[in-house]
């Protein structure tokens, strides 16, 4: 019958439980005769509703998942579900396409939680590492010189370190692509009621997250009713077109929000119910503190037509064409937003709704983002990013550093993410990989909180004492990392014998010293030397891991090596602060 749609829910459910367990099977196949293997899959291709790609399931069953950099939601499903132990990474292709590209893609890999980084193919491609004389490409040239850096330590260092999320919680659930096909067959103009649209629109306000200088990690329906989804460990929960939610999951979203969480949904939450059928009412409008039309005609109908009433007084009148001055303040419960027809939408109709729940705050948009998609390229006032940023300030959600150009106007596509180790946290900002086109930006990093700060990439350290703002150029091919100390480093002091026979292998001691505070984690960089030679030895050259600022390797002088002085050069990877040491083979 119409609105009955939960046995063809059902049966693709099953289709893609069947891929997974065909990748579980598998796996387990391949284990028994390594038990050590990482076994997954890699370069998925377009994700829609008839993929099988239940990202969630895969990755809990999968070790090693790898993407393609330019299928941007997949890489963060992929880093929001892996596992621990995974190998995790990204194909750069053609997406890194020049010297910015192919400089910036390592370090994009780890910036967004990767282990490794990938190249699809050897030969056959205009994106090739080698030349047919196997001579390096300026491709290779350009990536592996910058995939060197990121071994040379800043990789161990943010991969022992944890990356935040900033408490900003996104559903995820697979049975939202196959409603968004079925909305399709019943409102074919919509913009965005496909699969294809519902990731478009996905992307744009999880874009937005990010160009306001904030990240977010994919949660299941699971997390929030067992309670692992709370105001205190996530600020924010966002629903993205989320047609499907459970009665269960109903109670504890509105438990949520009562208790203090801020709800970020758009007008088309909880058409349906867990298992795909039409809800006579529709679920969340208590919450959202609006009116929707249930049943086929409001799950027909685009959210931005207008259909939403609003339940309470409302107060309050804007443009979305003038938006760029909104700010967290603004958003007060009982607030209503409205277009106009410079916006291309219907005059009158809701562009935002904020309302109040028990202790917390809902907030609908009601009104399709796929623009800033757009605006964040062009630049200028970028009113949909503003509403974006001033949902996740009114929370509480801050970013993590302030970001200004010179001009006056808002950075475009600047991604923040932050690790933290113990009492160190590392800053890492990079102008967006796949807006390829994007001019570099000069501009100012404020902090919230004044700190010792190092630029891990430059080498040295910024300022003196501790410091609060400094100007730098953002650019595609200019990642930055910035390691922000709770004191400064003094001194690397190195520990090996003065003598080794040829063929023995010797231990190296490193140590880093610091004032006004105890050593966390940090990585000492090895580099070692043969008699005579410019470059480090490929094999001996290592990473040290030092917890307590302390750690200690190996070098296996081989029989065949070189006798006389070798020269060892030592460097916290954090400060660059460095020392040397040599050792004589006989």
């Amino acid at each position: 019958m119409p609105g009955n749609w939960s046995a063809w829910f059902d049966h693709k459910v099953f289709m893609d439980q069947a891929f997974t367990g065909t990748h579980d099977w598998m796996r387990e196949t391949i284990r028994e005769q390594d038990a050590d293997a990482k076994v997954g899959w890699d370069g998925t291709l377009r994700y829609h509703w008839q993929a099988g790609y239940d990202f969630q399931k895969l990755t809990a069953n999968c070790d090693m998942n790898q993407v393609y950099v330019g299928r941007w939601i997949q890489g963060e499903l992929v880093r929001s579900f892996a596992g621990n132990d995974a190998l995790i990474g990204k194909w750069g292709n053609r997406v890194a396409d020049n010297e910015a590209g192919w400089t910036a893609y390592p370090w994009h890999c780890l910036f967004d939680g990767c282990n490794s980084a990938w190249w699809w193919t050897s030969w056959g491609c205009d994106y090739v590492p080698f030349n047919p004389d196997v001579s390096q490409s300026k491709f290779g040239e350009w990536f592996f010189a910058a995939l060197s850096d990121v071994n040379a330590g800043p990789g161990k260092l943010l991969v022992h370190a944890e990356r935040d999320d900033s408490g900003v919680a996104v559903l995820y659930s697979q049975m939202d692509t196959f409603a968004a096909a079925m909305a399709a067959r019943l409102a074919k103009a919509s913009s965005f009621m496909d699969d294809t649209g519902l990731l478009t629109e996905h992307e744009a306000l999880l874009k937005g997250v990010h160009d306001a200088g904030r990240q977010f990690v994919y949660v299941i329906g699971e997390d929030v009713v067992r309670g692992r989804i709370t105001p205190e460990t996530y600020p924010v929960l966002m629903l993205s077109l989320a047609s499907c939610v459970s009665d269960e999951l109903v109670d504890a979203i509105r438990e949520y929000v009562a208790e203090g969480g801020t709800l970020v949904v758009d007008g088309r939450a909880g058409y349906l119910d867990g298992d795909g059928n039409m809800r006579e009412t529709r679920a969340l409008d208590e919450v959202l503190g609006v009116i929707g039309a249930a049943g086929v005609e409001g799950f027909s109908e685009s959210s931005v037509k207008g259909q939403l009433a609003i339940s309470g007084e409302m107060a309050g009148m804007a443009n979305i064409a003038a938006l760029d001055g909104i700010d967290a303040e603004a958003l007060e419960p009982g607030l209503e937003l409205t277009t106009g027809q410079a916006a291309g939408e219907v005059a009158g109709a809701p562009v935002l709704i904020s309302n109040t729940y028990g202790q917390g705050r809902a907030i609908t948009l009601n009104l399709a983002m796929n623009p800033l998609l757009g605006e964040r390229i062009v630049g200028g006032a970028q009113p949909y990013g503003t509403i974006v940023e001033a949902a996740l300030a009114g929370a509480g959600v801050e970013a993590y550093c302030e970001v200004t150009r010179e001009d006056g106007e808002r950075p475009q596509c600047l991604m923040q993410v932050e690790f933290a180790d113990g009492a160190a946290r590392y800053l890492c900002i990079e102008q967006d990989l796949l807006a390829q086109r994007l001019p570099d930006q000069v501009g100012r990093v404020e902090l919230p909180e004044p700190s010792i700060v190092y630029d891990v990439r430059a080498g040295k350290r910024v300022g003196t004492g501790l410091v609060s703002g400094w100007d730098v150029t953002f650019g595609r091919g200019n990642p930055l990392v910035y390691a922000l100390l709770p004191y400064e480093v003094a001194a690397v002091t190195a520990e090996a014998p003065a003598q080794a026979a040829a063929g023995e292998t010797v231990s190296v001691k490193a140590s880093v010293g610091v004032t006004g505070g105890e050593a966390g984690y940090h990585v000492v960089r090895l580099d070692v030397y043969a008699p005579g030679a410019d470059t480090p030895h490929r094999q001996y050259s290592q990473n040290i891991g030092c917890d307590g600022g302390a750690g200690e390797t190996t070098i296996p002088f081989a029989l065949s090596d070189a006798t006389g002085q070798w020269r060892l050069a030592l460097r916290d990877v954090a400060s660059s602060v460095a020392t040397e040491a040599t050792l004589t083979v006989k």
